[in-house]
Order: C-alpha cells, then sequence, then structure tokens
C-alpha cells in the first residue's frame, strides 16, 4: 500500500476520507448500472477527483473495486446478543436489507451471468472474511451448546443467506419481514439441539 493510500484511512472525517468516499461511491454507481467497463478516467470525471488523484491512489481497476466493495459491506456487522435466536434474527434483518440493495443486485446478476469471471473472483476474495464471520456466529453457539455439534456451519450460512440473495435477484422484490421470519424459525428448528428426554429409562419389568 503506498504512503498516499494509508492517508486516505488513517484520516478519517478529513479530505482524504471523503475523496475515497466520493470515488467508491461512483465505483459502486456503475457496478448498480450493470457497467464493468469503467476505469480511473471515467471515475475521476463522475466523481469530480482529479485524474492525477485516482491514478496515484487507484491506479487499477482492482484497486478502484476493492475501495468499492469496501464502502458497499461496511454496513454489515457481525451479529452478538449473546443468543443464538438472537443472533440469527438480527443477522436474518441485515442480510434481507443487504441483498436487496440494488448495488448488490446487480452486483449478484453480473455475477450470474457467468461472464465476468475475474469480477467473481475479486467479489468472493472480498467476501471471504464476511463469510468466516458468519460461519463463526454459528460456530459461537454450537460452542454455547444451542446448535447442534454435526450441524455444518457452511450449511447453516447457505441455508440463511440463499432464499434472502434469490429473492430479489430473481423474484425482484424484497422480503417481507414475515418471510424473513418464517425463515429465521426454519432455521431455529433444523439446527436446535432436541430436549432431553426427562422420563427416567425404563427396562423390562419395570
Amino acid at each position: 500500500m503506498s504512503r498516499l493510500q494509508q492517508a486516505v484511512r488513517v484520516r478519517p472525517g478529513g479530505r482524504s476520507e471523503r475523496v475515497r468516499r466520493d470515488v467508491a461511491r461512483v465505483c459502486l454507481d456503475l457496478l448498480g448500472e450493470g457497467r464493468l467497463d469503467f476505469g480511473p478516467g471515467e471515475v475521476a470525471t463522475r466523481s469530480r477527483v482529479s485524474r492525477a488523484t485516482v491514478h496515484r491512489w487507484w491506479p487499477t481497476k482492482d484497486d478502484l473495486l476493492r475501495e468499492a466493495l469496501t464502502l458497499h459491506t461496511s454496513v454489515l456487522e457481525m451479529p452478538d446478543t449473546g443468543s443464538w435466536a438472537g443472533d440469527l434474527r438480527a443477522l436474518a434483518g441485515q442480510l434481507a436489507a443487504f441483498f436487496s440493495d440494488p448495488t448488490e443486485v446487480a452486483q449478484n446478476a453480473l455475477m450470474a451471468s457467468g461472464a465476468h469471471p475475474d469480477y467473481t473472483r475479486a467479489v468472493l476474495d472480498h467476501y471471504a472474511p464476511l463469510f468466516a464471520g458468519w460461519r463463526h456466529v454459528v460456530e459461537r453457539a454450537q460452542a454455547r451448546g444451542e446448535v447442534r455439534s454435526e450441524v455444518d456451519p457452511d450449511d447453516v450460512v447457505l441455508m440463511l443467506g440463499s432464499p434472502l440473495l434469490v429473492l430479489p435477484l430473481v423474484i425482484r422484490r424484497t422480503p417481507t419481514a414475515a418471510e424473513v421470519a418464517r425463515l429465521v424459525d426454519l432455521v431455529l428448528t433444523a439446527t436446535a439441539r432436541p430436549p432431553l428426554d426427562p422420563r427416567p429409562e425404563t427396562g423390562p419389568g419395570r
């Protein structure tokens, strides 16, 4: 990372931070239009940031994409409510809103087309720590004994996230609060440890 790129991140709230957000926002707008054919010159024009600055701080398109994705995913936080049910409800609500964001829908459409493997790889690389965080939420619930130990955390993440992603991408509508609540109930039922049988063991002749 160059000194200029470091400066963008060590002066939050200053001019460098505003420039960073302006450039990232323009890149997200372009992605929201379904476009991947942009470069530093167009981003500079649309963001009203000098070309020299854009070329110095983000010399490649991959640099611009990383900046855009960092801003895009900054709204996501790993819930820690103290319970599996609470974490699951918080995560489901967050993902329902995130996957319905027009930029996210456009991005997922680009990936689903299969026409942009390099872009898909860049997005998946950026999202890898997020997936790890979501898995950790499940693993933490397993450590507390709230989720069965044999449950695969990846399966739980897919079970929760897939409907919330597909509905806005394919059906083209945001999931309702009732739909999100029913999905949470399904995941809770599928992952919950069975209750202990309070009945005493009985044997022959008892």
